[in-house]
C-alpha cells in the first residue's frame, strides 16, 4: 500500500483544508487546495472533476483546460500538469499528472467518509 501524500481536514467554515508530504511545496498545495474550494464537501463534485479529467485526456491528448470557479488546471502533456491562478491566491506552478490524480483518488476517498450537515 501507498503511503498517503495528502492529509484532508474539514475546518469550522465545513471547508476542506490540507496539507502534504514534505515534496510538495507550500505553494503546490495552496493550488490544490484553492482548485478544489468550489467542491466544498461534495464528493460527487470531486468524482465529477476526476473523470471529466480522464475522459478529456482521452479525446483531446494534451492542451486542454478544465478549471473550477477558483483555478484552472492545463494537461501540459502525458506527464505534466500547469495549476493556473485566476484571483491572486497563489503562484501558477506545477505538478506530475500522476500526483494531480492521486490527489483526486485521495481527495474521493477522504470524502467518501465525511459526513454533510
Amino acid at each position: 500500500m501507498v503511503d498517503a501524500a495528502w492529509f484532508f481536514q474539514v475546518d469550522s467554515d465545513e471547508l476542506i483544508t490540507l496539507s502534504a508530504a514534505p515534496e510538495f511545496p507550500e505553494n503546490t498545495v495552496l493550488a490544490l487546495e484553492t482548485l478544489i474550494l468550489p467542491f466544498g464537501l461534495s464528493r460527487q463534485s470531486a468524482v465529477t472533476y476526476l473523470r471529466e479529467w480522464r475522459r478529456m485526456a482521452r479525446e483531446f491528448g494534451e492542451g486542454y483546460v478544465l478549471g473550477t470557479p477558483a483555478a484552472s488546471v492545463e494537461r501540459v502533456d502525458d506527464e505534466h500538469v500547469k495549476i493556473d491562478d485566476m484571483y491572486g491566491q497563489f503562484d501558477d506552478c506545477s505538478i506530475s499528472n500522476g500526483d494531480f490524480e492521486g490527489f483526486l483518488e485521495e481527495l474521493i476517498e477522504y470524502l467518501t467518509g465525511v459526513e454533510v450537515n
